[in-house]
């Protein structure tokens, strides 16, 4: 057999684009006028190059299955391997809930009920029903082989050009709108308002576009010449990210009314554009259905990808053999239930926060958070290698040499991370006066919880929990 096929630059460009292209994002991104250029620039500058480039170090190190969690792993001990892999599966209770939470939003304007993608009830309902019917899909099939390049396609390159598209030109035709959350350009409105901290959440938001950065080094080893094209591929892909998502962006913040964006409706622009430019109406059908599509293939994506890798964590003896339990087609049973029960449970979150655009922006930030505390420990075991295990073979290593750069590096990261841990628990300003405290308490609870339970699993682990070898 020959050598497998090398990625070009320009594939590896393609594939790093292609963790990260959504139209979801835009509305958040938007509400922060023209505030977005500098929080889209400070997110991709301090938080997805840092990470993505000690990603590309740790994963052409250590090779093996598994990413962040065999790194933190080695550098860390067994330990704080287990509670990175944990975080990255739980994480996804609340970024799915997220997710889902768009799912009634679209099919709302696919069936022309557009009234219904404000009422909490519905969207909670959308949420259960999709999330079971795709996991119970995906224990029946391989969903993600039947609808996977296609269901992207359709559902997030598509819609992504159309938007970008029907916002230029409506731009060209307007101009800026004096009356949008653009408003009148002014040299301040760059930076963002200090004296109003409630707006400083959305940052977080911003920076959830970024979140599973570290994932496409996972090709780094199979790129040519990885030490001079892997950091080609990254610093031109996030660059092309906010350069699409800024055009995405401006626009949708130049057409939506100031005061009236809705975070979890991304038709709600289409709507704008089409009725301005005289497109008729069934395009916005059309362009919901196609999203719908796409959300529905993201989420089978993580149905089956979070609980594969914890089931592997399980099988070392970090988990019961409750856990280790597979169907006959080897699908982590108990890992897809518990997450598709927790799921739902996290989503009655929109039953009890009247306003939709909150509900949605709070989970986000929760999601982050989350993320935030596994990429902490990424940047302390990078760090921590080059001291513990400096003679292992890395292809792509920052700085030819000393540690000085990864120094660098790593610190920005961890410093970034720490700021939006704590920008994260300032209520935004969507959150009433009377539920800040709430909020906060919300907030930590969650993550302190989810920290603690995999520290609490891992202190009364047993060694008879290691899955015997047949």
């Amino acid at each position: 057999m020959g050598k497998p096929k090398k990625l070009s630059l320009f594939g590896l460009i393609g594939i790093t684009m292609a963790f990260f292209g959504t139209v979801r994002s835009v509305p958040t991104l938007a509400s922060t006028g023209w505030t977005q250029i500098f929080y889209m620039l400070l997110a991709a500058c301090v938080f997805a190059l840092p990470i993505a480039l000690m990603s590309a170090e740790l994963s052409t190190g250590w090779p093996e299955e598994g990413g962040p969690q065999v790194w933190v792993k080695n550098a860390l001990g067994e330990k704080w391997g287990f509670v990175t892999s944990w975080l990255l599966w739980v994480q996804m209770f609340f970024g799915m809930v997220m997710v889902a939470s768009t799912v009634g939003v679209l099919l709302s304007y696919v069936i022309n009920q557009p009234e219904l993608a404000h009422n909490n009830l519905f969207i909670f309902l959308m949420i259960i029903i999709s999330y079971w019917g795709i996991t119970l899909l995906n224990l029946k099939f391989d969903m993600v082989k039947i609808a996977g390049d296609w269901g992207a396609i359709i559902g997030v390159y598509i819609p992504f050009v159309a938007l970008v598209v029907l916002g230029v030109i409506y731009f060209a035709k307007h101009g800026i709108n004096p009356d949008s959350y653009l408003g009148h350009f002014e040299a301040g409105k760059l930076l963002p308002d200090f004296s109003d901290l409630g707006s400083l959440p959305t940052l977080t938001g911003i920076i959830f576009i970024f979140a599973g950065v570290e994932i496409s080094s996972v090709h780094a080893n199979n790129i040519d010449n990885p030490k001079r094209n892997y950091p080609i591929a990254v610093i031109a892909s996030v660059l092309l990210l906010v350069v699409f998502n800024l055009v995405a962006g401006l626009s949708v913040a130049d057409a939506v009314p100031a005061g009236q964006m809705e975070l979890a409706d991304i038709t709600q622009p289409f709507v704008i554009f089409t009725q301005d430019l005289g497109i008729p109406s069934i395009f916005n059908n059309i362009i919901s259905l196609m999203i719908l599509i796409g959300v529905l293939v993201q989420l089978s994506a993580w149905v089956l990808g979070p609980s594969k890798s914890m089931i592997k964590v399980a099988d070392e003896g970090n988990l019961p053999p409750f856990f280790q339990k597979r169907t006959s087609k080897g699908i982590p049973i108990t890992f897809v239930l518990i997450q598709a029960v927790v799921i739902s449970l996290v989503s009655f979150l929109y039953v009890v926060i009247p306003d939709i655009s909150a509900a949605f922006l709070i989970i986000t930030i929760t999601t982050t958070i989350l993320y935030c505390i596994v990429y902490l420990l990424i940047s302390i075991s990078a760090i921590k290698l080059r001291y513990k295990m400096p003679n292992v073979e890395r292809p792509f290593r920052l700085g030819s040499k000393g540690n000085g750069l990864m120094w660098f590096v790593a610190s920005l990261s961890i410093v970034a991370v720490v700021v939006t841990i704590l920008v994260s628990l300032i209520p935004p300003a969507s959150i009433a006066e009377s539920a800040h405290t709430g909020y906060v308490i919300y907030q930590v609870a969650a993550t302190v919880i989810m920290v603690v339970i995999a520290l609490v699993i891992y202190k009364f682990k047993k060694p008879e929990w290691k899955k015997k070898e047949k």
